[in-house]
């Protein structure tokens, strides 16, 4: 994973309230299942990036359109509901979907950067 990739894990961590760092890990909470994760402060591995509005459909790498994600997770969520794939029918599902991550998304927001020595 590049290191820009990791820069941009961390500071999507940093502005979500469920992540604490502590020995070079942070640990939180997955933004699609809600079960916990880990991931490491300078490579990113253990987690991915999840884009809530792909930017196939003109998503950006806006933080508030930024989650953290199991990749499993990030995985079964292209797999499954991936538009550009045959979920046409099923666009209520997907916009209620997107409307979900949206508002735990908002839900879980912290302002400004992580106190590094500090654990919650």
């Amino acid at each position: 994973m590049s290191q820009s990739h990791a820069d941009l894990m961390r500071r999507v961590a940093e502005t979500d309230s469920t992540f604490v760092l502590k020995d070079g890990l942070w640990t939180g909470r997955c933004l699609i299942c809600g079960g916990p994760l880990c991931f490491d402060e300078r490579t990113g591995d253990g987690a991915t990036i999840e884009h809530i509005l792909p930017r196939s459909l003109g998503g950006t790498n806006d933080l508030r359109n930024l989650g953290i994600a199991h990749v499993r997770c990030n995985n079964e969520k292209g797999r499954h509901w991936d538009p550009r794939r045959q979920h046409h029918a099923r666009q209520d599902r997907y916009a209620a979907l997107l409307q979900r991550l949206l508002a735990d998304r908002e839900r879980r927001w912290r302002e400004g950067p992580v106190d590094r020595e500090r654990v919650v």
